[in-house]
Formats: C-alpha cells, sequence, structure tokens
C-alpha cells in the first residue's frame, strides 16, 4: 500500500523516508522540514505565511488567501485523500501552538472516520486514531495512552497490557485510559465511537 506523507510546519516533525509509489505534499512552512532531510516534496499547498522568498521552481503548488477556512494541513489532507491514498503520515502537526496541535487531531480523527489508515509522528509519540468497529495492533514496550475522542467510546477492549479490560465504554473527560503499559504485543479494539492511542517513542 502506497503512503501519502503529509509534513507540516510545526516544530516535533520526525524525519520521513517515501518510497517508489509514495506521495509526499509540503503544507506551507513543512517544505523547511523536508528541504533540511533532503526530500523533495510532489506538491506544495497552504497560504505560504511560512516560507520565504519565491517559491522553489519545478514543484507543483497550490497557493490560497491567508484568511480561508481549512489549515494548510486540512488542504493537504484533502489532496491526499481527493487522490485515493488509502494510508497517510502525518508529522510536523505538534508541537508549537497548542490550538494547531489539537486542530491536527481533528484531522487525524477525520482521516479515520473516512476509512483510512492514518498515523501522526511526534518526536516523543506516535498517535493513531481508530473509529469503531475497529481494531489497533501494537508492538514495542513501554506507556500506551487510550482516550474517547468525543463523548464516549463503547465496547472497548484491551488486551496483551498490563491493564486489560473487555467491553467496557470510556468516556471524553474521563481519562481513564492514561499510563497503562505495553510489553511485546497488544490490541486496542472498540465497537463504536473513537479512540485516539498514544504510543512513547522513547520506549519503543
Amino acid at each position: 500500500m502506497h503512503t501519502c506523507y503529509i509534513v507540516g510546519a510545526a516544530p516535533q516533525a520526525v524525519r520521513i523516508a517515501p518510497l517508489a509509489g509514495d506521495f509526499t505534499i509540503a503544507a506551507d512552512g513543512g517544505l523547511h522540514h523536508l528541504q533540511g532531510w533532503g526530500v523533495a516534496p510532489d506538491y506544495l499547498v497552504g497560504d505560504m505565511d511560512s516560507l520565504q522568498g519565491e517559491l522553489p521552481p519545478g514543484i507543483p503548488c497550490q497557493q490560497h488567501p491567508a484568511e480561508k477556512d481549512d489549515t494548510d494541513l486540512a488542504l493537504a489532507l484533502n489532496i491526499g485523500l481527493q487522490r485515493g491514498y488509502a494510508r497517510v503520515v502525518l508529522t510536523g502537526c505538534t508541537g508549537g501552538r497548542v490550538d494547531h496541535s489539537f486542530a491536527n487531531l481533528q484531522l487525524l480523527v477525520q482521516a479515520t472516520k473516512r476509512g483510512v489508515q492514518a498515523t501522526m509522528l511526534d518526536e516523543d509519540y506516535i498517535l493513531t486514531a481508530i473509529a469503531g468497529p475497529g481494531e489497533l495492533a501494537l508492538q514495542g514496550c513501554g506507556t500506551v495512552s487510550v482516550f474517547a475522542y468525543g463523548e464516549r467510546a463503547e465496547g472497548v477492549t484491551i488486551a496483551g497490557m498490563k491493564y486489560n479490560v473487555a467491553d467496557v465504554t470510556l468516556h471524553g473527560d474521563v481519562p481513564l485510559g492514561i499510563s497503562n503499559e505495553l510489553d511485546g504485543e497488544g490490541t486496542i479494539a472498540l465497537e463504536r465511537g473513537v479512540l485516539v492511542v498514544y504510543q512513547y517513542r522513547n520506549t519503543l
């Protein structure tokens, strides 16, 4: 399965390594991350308020006005979904402004609800959303936190971790799923609603 990589301008970006057939989108200042990694984007989108000087030649570009409804990351995600990618990896989406990080979490959930396998990479954690009915398999050792996104997530089952549960309801205003522990392989499943899963990278 080919991957659509979307790189934003936020500071805690993780270096990506696209393969043949993958598609890489720079969301405005995300271009600076890609240039620093020596990765040429396939597309550039945004209002370009984070770029200095003229736009780089040779990159297909979609420029938008600064006053718009969608964020640059939202515009980039729409391009990836319109091109039919079923797997999306986002980075450069966290750190810096908390409101932008939260907005990008909303985009992760949006992609998941649309049936896309979506992951957000941060220097400290990997963030994944699950829409019910669905299941996520995890590998590694260390801290995993699970939260209901929205009012509640029903039929939640966690197996293979220190704290395991079966067919429970997690609520969006109760952080019951924080700081579980994974040692090897585990699964998280739910029947209805949406879960957001943080797996911390320093313990993988």
